[in-house]
């Protein structure tokens, strides 16, 4: 089991306010420029298309560093008590600001305070309303409403662990989703036949299919395993703009609240090839008898994954390492303009960002302890 988490790991697994550009006169480019390089804005056939260069280019007026300080960290008794989680697989945050942690090995949501201290605590093995075989995901809801997909179900929950509400999920395949404030779900699935395909689809609040917003092709060759498939990731804005990309390209598409494609933000980089440093971590929790299976790419996809803000800053989790080898992370402002960059140490997966607070999930730290860890957000 643990092998396979770490594989979904791999293949699964952060904002700058600034003056709206909009389009040059007649439709033509509006750019940023430092250093050399541009930011180009325009309208092609009634979208606008951002594109940008390899490096941030940070906006006239606007900040162009972001300084993380931590300012909470729950999982670890101070007082040397027994650790708080178990297997950490989700952290969600509400408009409140509880936290909400979903234990994938404990089977239990913990639901705290801003403060850290513990408020809520819900969820055991089984199949009942407050049951579960195998939580995989969790998001919460602005409203306070955590949703937990398991193997066959999407269940909704109050803050106190209420079970208000159950969809069956065994038709959809679904692995991860979003939720806008109409209730519409945004979910992957996988579509077996001739080809393997990766589909993005919009459901109603009863997950009855509505339209399939984008497809992709998983490769596949026999007695091969590639640890790093291609993958959607979504996120929906606080005015329901649906936001999303697969890891196979750089490149974010903007829908409305109506479902339109307004926006496509696109940005260059270097290819990052896999190193003999990553080729042993992944190979390393390999059992041996399938070593010989796993297939790396010749270069990692363009990301790894993306989270995003209520208002539409984006945050990316390149393949790409500063010098004391902690991931670099692109930050696109609500324009879709890339700013600014910054690093976390790789154990850290940052999950949301509320209230200019970046919350990540660490699976384990030096002690091998699961944490949730808080940072305060400031822009220079």
């Amino acid at each position: 089991m643990r092998v396979m988490r770490c594989l979904l790991v791999i293949g699964i697994c952060t904002w700058l306010a600034a003056a709206s550009p909009g389009a040059g006169p007649g439709g033509g480019p509006s750019k940023g420029e430092t250093a050399g390089q541009k930011i180009d804005v325009r309208k092609e056939g009634g979208i606008t298309v951002v594109r940008n260069p390899k490096s941030p280019v940070p906006q006239p007026g606007g900040p162009s560093k972001l300084i993380l300080t931590q300012d909470l960290v729950i999982g670890k008794d101070p007082t040397g008590g027994p650790d708080l989680f178990a297997e950490l697989r989700s952290v969600g945050v509400d408009g409140q600001e509880n936290i909400w942690t979903l234990d994938w090995e404990d089977i239990k949501v913990r639901v705290f305070d801003k403060m850290g201290k513990l408020i809520s605590t819900f969820g055991k093995k089984g199949q009942g309303p407050r049951e579960w075989e195998n939580p995989s995901r969790m998001i919460v809801l602005p409203n306070g409403t955590g949703v937990i997909l398991d193997l066959n179900k999407l269940t909704f929950y109050g803050l106190d662990g209420t079970c208000l509400k159950e969809i069956s999920t065994a038709k959809t395949r679904m692995t991860r989703f979003r939720i806008d404030s109409k209730g519409l779900i945004f979910g992957d699935q996988l579509a077996f036949g001739e080809k393997f395909l990766l589909k993005l689809i919009k459901h109603d609040p009863e997950l009855k299919p509505l339209a399939t917003l984008a497809e992709v092709e998983q490769p596949f060759k026999p007695g091969e395993v590639n640890p790093i498939p291609f993958l959607f990731f979504c996120h929906v804005t606080a005015d329901d703009r649906l936001i999303w990309m697969t890891n196979s390209k750089y490149e974010f598409h903007v829908l409305s609240p109506e479902g339109k494609l307004v926006r496509r933000i696109v940005k260059d980089y270097d290819p990052v090839k896999p190193t003999q440093a990553d080729r042993d971590r992944i190979l390393g929790d390999t059992p041996a008898g399938m070593r010989s299976q796993i297939v790396l790419p010749d270069a990692f996809p363009p990301v790894f994954f993306f989270i995003g803000d209520p208002d539409g800053r984006l945050y990316v989790q390149t393949y790409e390492t500063d010098s004391p080898g902690r991931l670099i992370y692109d930050v696109f402002d609500t324009e879709g303009r890339c700013v600014t960059r910054f690093s976390l140490p790789r154990e850290e997966m940052p999950f949301v960002v509320r209230k200019d607070k970046l919350y990540v999930l660490i699976t384990e730290n030096e002690e091998g302890i699961p944490l949730v860890k808080r940072y305060a957000m400031a822009w220079k």
